[in-house]
């Protein structure tokens, strides 16, 4: 028995589950653009490791501490702020 393909397109083709179509080209430009991200994300991601671990090392070093002595630690962790935001976000 033969099925009639337009009946049956026309009664489920409704059913998209949610995926469309597109043509390679777009497809290889969205893959493209995700791993220029995924590479600048990670450069940022190093940046980032290398304004905030050294304080941690040296919080490490000095954990057999019972206190910090960082008189006019002002300045300085508002510049280590602003440079961690200027990695993370983009406005």
């Amino acid at each position: 028995m033969a099925y009639d393909i337009n009946k049956i397109l026309a009664e489920y083709g409704d059913d998209d589950f949610g995926f469309s179509a597109v043509s390679e080209e777009d497809y290889n430009a969205v893959i493209n653009e995700k791993a220029d991200t995924v590479d600048e994300y990670s450069a940022r991601l190093k940046e980032v490791e290398k304004l905030v671990l050294p304080f941690f090392t040296k919080l490490l070093k000095t954990a057999d501490k019972e206190y910090i002595y960082w008189p006019n630690r002002k300045a300085a962790i508002e510049a280590q702020i602003q440079k961690i935001l200027a990695l993370t976000r983009n406005d």
